[in-house]
């Protein structure tokens, strides 16, 4: 990713190491992400059935604060906070052999919404990368353009933004 390695290496950015312990499964990880909580089993269990999450999160904390919030990607995030994004495009997660059209479906939102100043939060979830490493494992020939097209829609992003300060 020519464009981040850019950016870490010139002291614009940070970068880190994330691990995560399984269960790697969506809706534990959003959970996790958005509460601070560890996964436990049930939430591998439910994730087929995602519901609304209750207890408290970054989502609900923002709009809360009057944060309005925009989402795209996978509806995972849609079904656990319903009530929360002012404009959002769910896309199914479940069909793992498409790697191009999960993201595309993302990626179409981005220029119109980067254009608008009526959003606080973005939130972008991008399958593609997943359902490669699902389909193929992390050694595929496919895993190198795809990071270059995420790469390239980092660079929008951030060149979209740098032009809003």
């Amino acid at each position: 990713m020519p464009y981040i390695r850019h950016l870490v290496e010139r002291g614009s950015t940070h970068s880190f190491v994330a691990k995560a312990r399984p269960p790697t499964v969506t809706m534990p990880r959003i959970k996790a992400l958005t509460t601070g909580s560890i996964p436990g089993f049930i939430d591998v269990v439910m994730n087929l059935n995602s519901q609304a999450l209750l207890e408290d999160n970054l989502i609900w904390q923002a709009k809360t604060a009057g944060k309005r919030i925009v989402f795209y990607g996978d509806d995972t995030w849609v079904k656990l906070f319903p009530k929360h994004f002012m404009e959002y495009d769910g896309t199914t997660s479940f069909f793992v052999s498409d790697y191009t059209e999960v993201d595309n479906n993302v990626t179409r939102h981005l220029d119109s919404t980067m254009k608008r100043d009526d959003w606080d939060i973005l939130i972008l979830h991008y399958l593609g990368l997943d359902h490669i490493g699902h389909i193929s494992g992390p050694h595929s020939s496919l895993i190198q353009p795809k990071l270059m097209e995420m790469d390239d829609i980092l660079k929008k992003i951030h060149g979209s933004l740098k032009l809003k300060v």
